[in-house]
């Protein structure tokens, strides 16, 4: 059958259950692990860098800076 490897997977919400309610100091959204630093930080990053260059942009438009 073509879904076994879907549908004959081992249950792992019991463990998730446990591992999201243990760290209640941790926001929800860093609770999975350390790969949910790197992309949440990596989200934090390109979000600063584009802001950034919106600003630094923005003032060469209000400057009167062409290129």
């Amino acid at each position: 059958m073509a879904f076994e490897s879907i549908v004959n997977r081992r249950n792992r919400v019991p463990e998730l259950q446990r591992l999201y309610q243990t760290n209640l100091k941790a926001p929800i959204y860093l609770r999975g692990g350390p790969r949910d630093k790197i992309v949440v930080y990596g989200a934090y990053s390109l979000l600063a860098f584009g802001v950034a260059l919106t600003g630094y942009e923005f003032s060469k438009l209000l400057r009167g800076i062409k290129e």
